[in-house]
């Protein structure tokens, strides 16, 4: 039989090639096309086999391009954190995946393109440069490496370049391409977070999994512990366990989202302590309770515009409850309103007892007095965060990283949180005794 088509449309046949995917990347590949997982994300472990399954996704999505009628405009992308990565990783497993039969002409070396007898392109990019990729439509996209993709760039780009596709699936229009997110984790950061959409329900198109190395199916348990051996525990669970974990240059590396959790809520008639972080339009504030002497974060406002906008939160949030706010210290001189009044005169002016000292701790006291309250050295966890009620704080303390000048950063936007957290901590908590001045309005 002639591989050559009569018509573009008989160009790609519409039956599944036999493929020899391990139990795993199989349940993977069958919830593909799914309206419950329209988003799918597969975090594994080194040598799941990532790539082989890729390139059975992609050749899927060619046939399905073309069963469907899905516009040309609307491409197939395999994308990876680097174009070098791209052209490195895949684009040479890509050319081997679209059978010959199946294309126009040759493939494009220099744009890793691949254009089908049906006019619909397939091809291979890079996210570093994302604003460049503007343009077309997507029906299909697989994200390789993505805990080290730039997360602006599904959001600005790749998303909203999924909404536009449309196609007809047995006589019933459907609008939106589908999402394949896969690769090995690094820290809490948006791979954690997508992962978790997939679970439990929590978004109605979504879907996710975890395996290991092992349950890949393509390493040997002896090949793994010679691995589990010679590398130390937190990279081996994070590279063959598929386990988020907190990586090097965390400043709170002592907080584990697990082992620092609590369901603890706010009790009627408890004193609240509250740690407040100065910034317009960025105001944030972590509410504490103190139980058996210890603290424990029950809730968080946060992105609050002013001063006055967040007095006028905390009221409605905890009406009838004391509070005491441990501020930023340079909020006696600063003002985040158009009034006159300071941010700490306002404070003590709504009511609240407020309890600051003369200037604010040291970063780094600050940073080793919140350390020693997530876990000491004897392995107590002496501050619990809830974290399905703090969810940025949480955040925060799972990825603000030290910056190129040895402090920790403050251009990602996760200082706000934590140095909120910190002002009552390095307050209640300190390492070393300080002196500190408290007052009322009354």
């Amino acid at each position: 039989m002639s591989l050559l088509p009569t018509s573009p449309r008989q160009a790609i046949p519409s039956f599944d090639a036999p493929a020899a995917l391990t139990p795993k990347q199989a349940n993977i590949y069958v919830w593909g096309w799914q309206p419950n997982a329209r988003f799918r994300d597969a975090v594994c472990g080194r040598r799941f086999g990532k790539t082989f399954l890729g390139k059975a996704e992609m050749r899927r999505a060619a046939r399905l391009a073309v069963k469907w009628g899905v516009s040309v405009e609307d491409e197939i992308w395999y994308a990876a954190p680097t174009q070098k990565q791209a052209r490195r990783v895949f684009w040479r497993r890509l050319k081997q995946a679209i059978p010959g039969g199946w294309r126009a002409c040759k493939p494009n070396e220099t744009d890793m393109l691949i254009t089908l007898t049906t006019g619909h392109l397939i091809r291979c990019v890079g996210l570093e440069n994302y604003d460049d990729l503007r343009g077309s439509g997507l029906f299909f996209v697989l994200v390789d490496e993505w805990a080290d993709c730039k997360y602006a760039a599904w959001e600005e780009v790749l998303r909203p370049m999924l909404s536009t596709c449309r196609y007809v699936i047995d006589g019933v229009p459907h609008v939106g391409g589908h999402a394949l997110r896969i690769g090995t984790p690094k820290g809490f950061n948006h791979c954690y977070d997508t992962y978790r959409d997939g679970q439990d329900g929590r978004q109605p198109d979504h879907k996710s999994w975890l395996y290991t190395s092992l349950e890949g199916g393509n390493v040997p348990a002896d090949e793994i512990e010679s691995a589990r051996r010679k590398m130390d525990p937190r990279t081996f669970r994070q590279e063959y366990e598929a386990s988020f974990e907190n990586y090097a240059g965390v400043v709170y590396y002592c907080f584990d989202r697990r082992a620092n959790h609590t369901d603890a809520v706010i009790r009627p008639g408890e004193v609240l302590h509250v740690g407040m972080d100065f910034n317009v339009g960025k105001m944030a504030a972590v509410t504490f309770v103190v139980r058996d002497g210890l603290p424990v974060a029950v809730d968080e406002t946060m992105k609050v515009f002013d001063t006055p906008a967040m007095i006028e939160k905390l009221h409605e949030k905890y009406p009838g409850f004391s509070m005491v706010v441990y501020p930023d210290a340079s909020g006696d001189n600063r003002k985040t309103s158009k009034a006159s009044e300071s941010d700490i005169s306002l404070l003590r002016k709504a009511g609240f007892t407020v309890r600051v000292d003369a200037a604010n701790p040291a970063v780094r006291d600050r940073v080793n007095s919140m350390n020693a309250m997530l876990c000491n050295t004897v392995g107590e966890r002496r501050l619990l965060v809830n974290t399905d009620r703090c969810p940025l704080f949480t955040q925060a303390l799972e990825r603000q990283i030290y910056g190129d000048d040895g402090a920790p950063d403050k251009k990602a936007g996760y200082d706000h949180p934590n140095d909120a957290g910190g002002y009552f901590i390095v307050s209640r908590y300190p390492i070393q005794s300080r002196v500190a001045t408290q007052s009322v309005l009354r």
